[in-house]
């Protein structure tokens, strides 16, 4: 491939500048961007060897496919020389969550975007989490990353998201192509998310592992006295059969949360109708930017379920589980237990956000009208094997395609698989799809829209079948910027570039680190630049030849 050679050279004017800024930035940087300058020199200390960093949720708590690899890791004999360090956002808020760790003297509790944090999370040699690290996060050759992701996908996710696909799928796309390991639970979610929502055929250089996932080892291993144990401490009645009531997160973006609390209490008294209350108890677990608004409302007091209690630990005591589009039914699957499906919205949901699992495959009764959640509530409640007979063609179909690792032991597997180095058998170990892998780099901050103009005119010349695109933009300048990149044919993937918030001295092992940090350990056929191009630009081009 061609070097490139800057078409902007950097005036004395703008050197100045930079300069200018980087003393600002060093007297008056705020606290965040201080900690991510932290962590860019951290990068430089040396690797702390079987030591350990997990992160589930952004650091909402010990929970999920990390804590299920943490528990197996802790209580092996043969991993006990490992050090775990676990990021929590909110130490206070987590500390019903972190107690029943605080006499191991190899688990080390940091705040998550503290100095510590950052100090883990560039010299740890293993790096865990079930979402994403921040733009600013650049794995370590000498470290091994695995993302588990946090659930099956039932709605569109990625560049198949409805709403600003782009937006919904730059953090994961960048994580997973930091990534050493991805966890799958199954081929379908191999298939549909991996290779088909986040794009990653093709460009993905790590392993997919499809033997099991996690924390459906502990739906089948939990001790269901100790999670008795944890929900009385918390005020939750456990003689009584649970009800658990999940919906899934609803919005377009991130915290850009669609609910209505009157009607969600609403809901929850119209389902409690249709019970024995001597007998069963309705509960509810919701997403944590929807706890964060309940949780201190007196109506969902003492049906709340609080994020110190992990989700999987719950289901192995959950009788009834009522959902609607949210993966948890999937883990729930193992239990071999009634599941309802509340879907109100469902017309707007797959107008507005898509559904990769037809409603007519759901393993339970499907509605839309609350009452006949009441109704169908009271028959199960009275009869649930007639119940589970009735769907039980979906439910035993469902299962075989989704559950065919499922055994208990998906823990083992992977830790044989990545911390011992055993070989195990892997169903889907790596993406290819032999095309021409070509990198499009644009700078939307240069130029004029003329530069939307020249991308759209190269693409629809671009022969689709033996070229596989890659543009990469700067964050976008305004609105237009942003419509035009998220209506861009379905076959482009697109990667975003954030600036670092503080300035550095460009040498050419920063451009090899800039590399790094937005296209993870992709490698690419060929270089192209679309408008203009500066000296970074030229700088980071020539670091993904010289790559």
């Amino acid at each position: 491939m061609n070097k490139f050679t800057p078409t902007i050279k950097d005036s004395a004017k703008i050197k100045l500048k930079r300069t200018a800024k980087k003393i600002v930035q060093t007297v008056h940087m705020n606290p965040k961007d201080k900690g991510k300058k932290l962590y860019y020199n951290y990068l430089s200390l040396p690797i702390k060897e079987n030591f350990i960093f997990y992160e589930a949720f952004s650091g909402l708590g010990i929970l999920d496919n990390p804590r299920a690899l943490f528990n197996f890791l802790l209580d092996n004999p043969d991993t006990h020389h490992y050090t775990h360090v676990w990021s929590i956002e909110n130490i206070e808020s987590a500390s019903d969550n972190l107690k029943e760790y605080s006499e191991y003297k190899n688990v080390i509790i940091v705040e998550r975007e503290s100095a510590d944090y950052y100090k883990y999370l560039a010299t740890c040699q293993y790096l865990i989490s079930n979402s994403t690290f921040g733009y600013y996060f650049e794995k370590r050759k000498e470290q091994v990353y695995i993302n588990t992701w946090h659930g099956v996908p039932t709605k569109y996710m990625g560049y198949e998201h409805t709403i600003e696909c782009v937006e919904n799928a730059r953090g994961p796309a960048r994580n997973f192509l930091m990534a050493d390991y991805i966890l799958s639970a199954n081929r379908f979610m191999t298939d549909i998310m991996y290779k088909r929502a986040y794009m990653l055929d093709g460009l993905f250089q790590g392993k997919i592992l499809e033997l099991g996932y996690p924390r459906i080892d502990t739906v089948l291993t939990a001790g269901k006295t100790v999670t008795y144990k944890r929900l009385e401490a918390l005020g939750m009645d456990t003689n009584k059969k649970i009800i658990l009531y999940a919906p899934t997160w609803k919005g377009t973006l991130y915290n850009n949360l669609d609910y209505s609390v009157e009607e969600l209490k609403e809901t929850i008294h119209k389902m409690s109708a249709g019970i024995d209350q001597n007998q069963y108890k309705i509960y509810i677990r919701v997403h944590y930017f929807l706890y964060k608004i309940l949780k201190d409302d007196p109506d969902f007091k003492d049906i709340l379920i609080p994020f110190t209690i992990d989700t999987n630990e719950l289901l192995s005591v959950v009788d009834i589980l009522i959902s609607d589009y949210s993966s948890i039914f999937f883990d729930f699957l193992v239990t071999g237990r009634p599941i309802l499906f509340y879907v109100p919205d469902l017309k707007d949901y797959k107008k507005n956000r898509g559904l990769y699992v037809p409603i007519k495959k759901l393993p339970g009764y499907v509605t839309a009208d609350v009452e006949m959640i009441a109704t169908s509530l009271t028959a199960i409640c009275q009869n649930p094997e007639q119940y589970l007979e009735f769907y039980s063609e979906r439910y035993i179909e469902m299962q075989d395609w989704c559950l065919e690792k499922e055994d208990g032991h998906s823990c083992e597997r992977i830790v044989d698989t990545i911390f011992k180095k055993q070989d195990m058998p892997i169903a889907f170990n790596t993406l290819k799809n032999y095309k021409t892998q070509t990198l499009i780099c644009v700078n939307t901050n240069a130029n004029s829209h003329n530069v939307l103009e020249e991308l759209k005119e190269y693409l629809d010349n671009v022969n689709y079948f033996s070229t596989d695109i890659t543009v990469l933009a700067t964050a976008f300048k305004d609105e237009s910027y942003k419509e035009f990149f998220n209506h861009l044919p379905k076959q482009i993937r697109i990667l975003v570039w954030y600036e670092l918030p503080f300035v550095t001295k460009r040498t050419e092992n920063f451009y090899q680190r800039e590399v790094r940090r937005t296209l993870g350990e992709s490698e690419f056929d060929e270089v192209k630049f679309i408008g203009k191009v500066t000296e970074y630009w030229a700088g980071f081009a020539n670091a993904v030849v010289g790559e």
